[in-house]
């Protein structure tokens, strides 16, 4: 295990279980959906632009991006969903509590048409 993927402590004690546990609510759901979904393993070259899952279904790709509390306003977030936005459809999936903050900083950021699922 790599330092990246040790939890941290506002991870561990997540109501939902952390960040592994929202990747696996956010796939699980793509997959009902009948998407083929495929986690993004971290790396030491990734940018931090990559998305957290790649989801497709014939010719559609989703590239999703899986946020806990402290990501939702995070300075990164805005462009690393602007970067998936140029590439093709973007989801965003948020703990549900945390989906309308997300929705007003989408709509504030002048992002539209991004999906926002809460898990």
């Amino acid at each position: 295990m790599t330092l990246s993927q040790v939890p941290t402590l506002e991870e561990r004690s997540a109501p939902e279980g952390g960040r592994r546990d929202a990747i696996e609510r956010c796939r699980v759901l793509l997959a009902r959906e009948g998407f083929a979904v495929w986690v993004v393993a971290p790396s030491d070259g990734r940018s931090g632009r990559s998305p957290d899952l790649l989801a497709e279904n014939g010719a559609r790709v989703l590239r999703v991006f899986v946020l806990l509390d402290r990501d939702v306003d995070a300075q990164g977030t805005r462009s690393r969903i602007r970067a998936a936005l140029r590439e093709g459809e973007t989801r965003v999936c948020v703990p549900w509590p945390f989906r309308w903050r997300m929705l007003s900083n989408l709509d504030r950021w002048g992002l539209s048409g991004v999906s926002v699922t809460g898990v």
